[in-house]
C-alpha cells in the first residue's frame, strides 16, 4: 500500500504545475471563512463580526484579533506566498480607519496565485484528489511544517495542534469550506491545568465529522 502511494505521489506531484489570480471576492471569502472558523477560539476576536469589503481595517483587526499593520503586512506575505513591500502594504493598511478591506484583497489579488487541479487517469482512476492532497501537502511543507510522515491517513486535529496557523491558511486557501466547525474541548480540568498552556494533552481540537487528510481533501473536491 505504501508503495502504491508512493507512486502515486511522484505521478501527480509533476501534475501540479497551473496556477491562476485570485480575483478580490475570492480574497474576501477566504477572510470570512477563516474569521468563522478561528475568532470563536479566540477570546479577544468578535465572532458575531461580519466580514464585509467596506468594513475598515481597524474593524477587521478587532473582529479577527489581528497585530497591527508591519506584523500583518508580514503575516500576509506569508500566508499568500507573496513579497509585498512594505511601501505599498503601509499604503493599503494605513490609516486603519480609513482603509477597507476591499482595498487589501485588491492588493492580494494583484499578485496572489491559487493552485489548480487537473485530475490525471492513474490505474484506471482520476488522480484529483491526489494531486490536491499533494499540493496541500507541498504549501505546508514550504511554511515549515514537517511533513515526512504526512499520508492520507493522518489525524487532521494532530496537524491542527501543531500547525493550527499554516494548516488554516492551507485549508481555506483552496476557496472551499471543508470543515463545518472547529472546537476545543478541555482534557483536564483544575486550576493547575488552567494555566499550564505547556501541557500538550490539556486540550483536544474536534473538527466534526473531517478527521483525517483524506477526509479533508474528500469535502474539498466536492
Amino acid at each position: 500500500m505504501l508503495r502504491r502511494f508512493l507512486i502515486i505521489e511522484e505521478y501527480c506531484d509533476n501534475m501540479i504545475n497551473t496556477t491562476s489570480k485570485y480575483t478580490p471576492s475570492e480574497i474576501l471569502e477566504i477572510f470570512k471563512e477563516q474569521h468563522r472558523l478561528c475568532s470563536p477560539l479566540d477570546l479577544d476576536a468578535d465572532p458575531g463580526a461580519t466580514i464585509t469589503p467596506e468594513m475598515t481595517i481597524q474593524a477587521w483587526r478587532l473582529a479577527n484579533d489581528l497585530l497591527g499593520w508591519k506584523k500583518l503586512s508580514q503575516f500576509l506575505n506569508q500566508e499568500f506566498r507573496l513579497d509585498i513591500s512594505e511601501q505599498e502594504w503601509y499604503a493599503t493598511l494605513e490609516p486603519p480607519k480609513q482603509r477597507q478591506l476591499i482595498d487589501v484583497c485588491r492588493l492580494i489579488s494583484k499578485y496572489a496565485h491559487k493552485d489548480n487541479y487537473e485530475p490525471k487517469i492513474l490505474f484506471g482512476h482520476a488522480c484529483l484528489k491526489g494531486t490536491v492532497f499533494l499540493a496541500i501537502k507541498r504549501n505546508l511543507q514550504k511554511k515549515g511544517v514537517n511533513v515526512s510522515n504526512l499520508r492520507p491517513s493522518s489525524d487532521l486535529a494532530d496537524y491542527l495542534g501543531r500547525y493550527f496557523s499554516p494548516m488554516i491558511e492551507e485549508i481555506t486557501l483552496t476557496g472551499t469550506r471543508p470543515i463545518e466547525k472547529i472546537e476545543i474541548r478541555r482534557n483536564k480540568k483544575g486550576f493547575w491545568n488552567t494555566i499550564n498552556i505547556f501541557d500538550a494533552g490539556r486540550d483536544e481540537i474536534l473538527t466534526g465529522e473531517v478527521k483525517t487528510f483524506r477526509d479533508l481533501i474528500e469535502q474539498i473536491v466536492k
